[in-house]
């Protein structure tokens, strides 16, 4: 039977255990390895059966009602269980609000999260244009235009001043000239006369001086252009989301950071809120498994607390060898969680003088690292390069075939163009 998108309760007190179909992780989950047979999963449920073994009881998951969570959502129904007092616990991640004081204690904050933006993994850009990338556009540009007027100065010298006394016309000057240019750049050397006037050969020294920085400086980062991915920019801020056309937020329309979005009324905020509303589809109700679905299937971007995100980006990573996620830098937005108690319980100081103790003993933090273990190497920017030489594939130098491929092109165009001028 599918497992249906809620959160079970939980209680304290001797009895059989209860199995159930009911999940949402990453906080808890139930897995059902056969027929009438549950085990359980989650960060959550490390902490509760770590507590009740502390208490020396019998952990029983209650299920929330169906009819409460189908007319309410999630959290109303949880709170509604709690108060009504069928529970002493609630294994979730509530966010401490006055409203919620009133119905219930809360436990110690457990963990303070940043937010971050789960988003596709970014797509390399093409090697068709490595040999391109060594030099912006600013510095080709000038390169250039270089090569022309060295080219022209130099004709113009010849032109005035011809080697031994010979007339030489202006085209045959430039032609000779760019030939010159062009031996210098790709290194293959070329010879201007010793009786060349002084001026002409101050031209030619300078630019056989300018081209060994040039030459040198292309070639020693080309490799690396090759080699090396490079990977479309990230969002990284919300104001970038909102100004981006190629993903939307999804977020929990459940939680409050919906809210946050849809009651906007100005600035990147209220751009987003406008996306969701007018994408109904992104706007998740339930576990965040379906976020994750958002980002995979949609290229969506999801808006989530840091355990949220690594939890996703690891469940992936059982599945796909390659990271198909990544997430952003933290955005400034941080949350205190803890989970919730039942009012004025005789337990809750027990729970929490425990509950403290297993967060100074490193324990949770271990149990978290051990479920999210190496999602860092998701992190765009964060992967390291392998130690040892890695051999150049035809995909790394596809962009010096398609030059020569570009070259024979225009070759036989003047080719053809030649023979027709020639019949004329």
């Amino acid at each position: 039977m599918a497992a249906s998108l809620k959160l079970p309760a939980l209680t304290l007190f001797k009895s059989s255990f209860k199995t159930l179909d009911i999940q949402f992780p990453p906080c808890l989950y139930a897995l059902n390895k056969s027929v009438g047979n549950f085990s359980y999963s989650g960060i959550c449920h490390d902490i509760i059966t770590w507590i009740s073994q502390q208490f020396q009881m019998e952990l029983i998951y209650v299920p929330v009602n169906d009819s409460d969570v189908i007319q309410h959502g999630i959290i109303p129904a949880l709170i509604k269980q709690i108060t009504k007092q069928e529970v002493d616990m609630i294994p979730f991640a509530f966010v401490i609000t006055p409203t919620l004081m009133l119905l219930m204690d809360f436990t110690i904050p457990l963990t303070v999260e940043d937010y971050h933006l789960l988003q596709p993994y970014p797509k390399e850009e093409s090697h068709l244009t490595a040999c391109l990338r060594p030099f912006s556009f600013t510095v080709w540009l000038l390169f250039l235009l270089s090569i022309g007027t060295v080219i022209v100065f130099m004709a113009l010298l010849t032109r005035c001043y011809p080697p031994l006394n010979k007339s030489i016309n202006f085209t045959r000057a430039l032609n000779d000239q760019t030939i010159y240019v062009m031996t210098v750049i790709t290194g293959q050397g070329s010879y201007i006369s010793d009786k060349a006037k002084f001026s002409l050969r101050l031209v030619a020294g300078l630019w056989c001086l300018m081209m060994v920085i040039v030459v040198n400086a292309y070639t020693g980062t080309l490799r690396s252009y090759m080699v090396m991915p490079k990977l479309n920019p990230i969002i990284n801020t919300l104001t970038e989301l909102a100004a981006s056309s190629q993903t939307k937020m999804t977020v929990n329309f459940e939680m409050g950071k919906a809210r946050m979005f849809l009651e906007a009324t100005s600035g990147p905020y209220k751009v987003i809120g406008d996306s969701l509303r007018n994408h109904p589809e992104l706007l998740v109700k339930g576990d965040s498994i379906e976020a994750m679905n958002n980002v995979l299937q949609r290229g969506a971007t999801y808006f989530a607390n840091f355990s949220i995100v690594k939890y996703l980006i690891a469940l992936d990573m059982k599945t796909h060898t390659k990271c198909r996620m990544t997430y952003s830098d933290p955005i400034p937005f941080i949350e205190y969680y803890s989970m919730g108690l039942r009012k004025n319980s005789r337990h809750n100081w027990i729970i929490n003088h425990d509950l403290q103790y297993l967060q100074e003993s490193g324990l949770l933090a271990y149990w978290i690292k051990q479920r999210t273990s190496n999602v860092e190497k998701c992190k765009v920017g964060m992967s390291k390069p392998s130690g040892k030489m890695i051999s150049l594939t035809l995909v790394d130098l596809s962009s010096a075939f398609v030059l020569l491929s570009i070259g024979i092109g225009l070759s036989l165009l003047v080719f053809f163009f030649e023979k027709i001028a020639f019949y004329k």
